[in-house]
């Protein structure tokens, strides 16, 4: 080897299978990379993933967004339909067993009680032709034939029937049909318009009598049945409930009816109003409007028999007089006179010299009871007076500037300027 020249080594046989690693130069401190190292690859995977992540929750959100509200759908029709098919198998079960047959069997029982004391009645009327002219009236006669159609209830055994009394009014016959189809012509023994109560007799055998109840008794929301023949459906049977008491009605302010949503339509004036014990507790008198619309009215039974007995033992009803005009008490009544609620009757007005001036009683004051029964309602002031007999004495509890006080009063007899 020559001088000046570099000593080089003699390089080894290259292996022609042997592949040399690459080898990179770094910077001093940072490490070599791992022989074999690919890392564009790795990123390349990584962004292929992210894509199609982001392609299978597109696909979901569309089919959650298209298909979900469909499989909603299904689901809530099959729940619906299980729920309601277990209903159905569960009322079969139950309904087998007939939980209401005593209720049925009750109304059934109420009917048949009834319906043997119930009477249709056909009344013939002649009226006069006021619309008719001159020349026809001559042809004709000056009265034309009507009919009219009710129903009644006997109350007696020796053929005593109750109607109302604009069923018979200006009749000229009566007509009255039997459960068992016998037809009578009835005679009237009286009738009473204020009450719009009547009283028939026929002559008659083998007659059953309806019981009397106590409306009195009666609470609001007591299931009722009417009987009558509505349209000359004779012996129809229809149910409801007393939906209030004491109402005026629309006859006038004497009257303190019974309302009742019982089916109640023209033909079924003048039947009864019959209790869960099959007892008349009310006279059916009227309805609310041409046809019924849920609200009927019926003269209370306590009414009802009152005039019953006038009629059949004097021939006429003889009422007794307060002398006071009363009306509702209001909110703001109440709050000015000291009451403690809503109840009671406050007297507008006191005729001077009347039984009720006589007795004490004042103008503003508020009658709370008579005779210890509760006056919830201010038309129960006239029932009470009008059914008192004239020379009675009455106490009645009556609230004046906050304070309870008594007042004992005589009754008198009701005016013939107020009949």
């Amino acid at each position: 080897m020559t001088e000046g020249s570099a000593e080089q080594s003699p390089l080894p046989d290259r292996d022609p299978d042997f592949a040399a690693a690459p080898v990179t130069l770094t910077e001093p401190g940072r490490a070599h990379p791992a022989v074999g190292s690919q890392r564009p690859k790795q990123k390349s995977e990584s962004g292929s993933s992210a894509s199609l992540l982001f392609l299978l929750a597109s696909l979901l959100f569309l089919a959650a967004w298209f298909v979900g509200p469909r499989l909603v759908e299904e689901y809530q029709y099959a729940f619906t339909k299980g729920r309601l098919r277990a209903e159905y198998e569960n009322s079969v079960v139950i309904l087998d067993e007939d939980p209401l047959k005593k209720v049925s069997m009750a109304s059934q029982l109420i009917a048949q009680k009834v319906k043997p004391s119930v009477v249709s009645i056909q009344t013939v009327k002649f009226e006069k032709s006021e619309n008719r002219g001159r020349r026809e009236q001559m042809r004709i006669g000056p009265k034309e034939f009507t009919e009219g159609f009710g129903s009644g209830v006997i109350v007696s055994a020796d053929g005593h029937i109750i109607t109302n009394a604009h069923v018979v009014d200006r009749a000229k016959k009566c007509i009255v049909e039997l459960h068992d189809r016998r037809v009578y012509e009835a005679v009237e023994i009286g009738r009473d318009p204020i009450s719009d109560i009547a009283v028939l007799k026929i002559e008659a055998e083998g007659l059953i009598p309806a019981a009397w109840g106590d409306s009195d008794s009666l609470d609001v929301g007591s299931i009722v049945w009417a009987v009558g023949s509505p349209y000359r459906y004779e012996q129809t049977v229809t149910s409801g409930i007393i939906s209030a008491k004491d109402r005026p009605g629309d006859s006038g302010r004497v009257q303190s009816l019974l309302q009742t949503d019982a089916a109640v339509n023209p033909g079924n004036s003048g039947g009864p109003l019959v209790s869960s014990t099959g007892n008349v507790i009310g006279i059916n008198t009227s309805i609310y409007g041409k046809t019924f619309q849920g609200i009927s009215f019926a003269v209370p039974s306590a009414t009802a028999k009152f005039v019953y007995e006038q009629i059949i033992r004097y021939g006429k009803v003889t009422r007794g007089y307060l002398g006071v005009a009363p009306r509702e008490v209001q909110h703001r009544s109440a709050i000015n006179l000291g009451l403690p609620d809503l109840e009671g009757a406050l007297l507008d007005r006191v005729e001077v010299n009347s039984p009720a001036w006589l007795g004490g009683l004042r103008t503003n004051d508020v009658i709370r009871t008579w005779n210890g029964a509760p006056i919830r309602n201010y038309n129960a002031v006239y029932r009470f007076a009008e059914m008192s007999a004239p020379g009675t004495a009455v106490e009645v509890t009556l609230i004046r500037g906050g304070e309870e006080k008594l007042a004992n009063i005589t009754i008198g007899e009701l005016p013939l300027s107020f009949r």
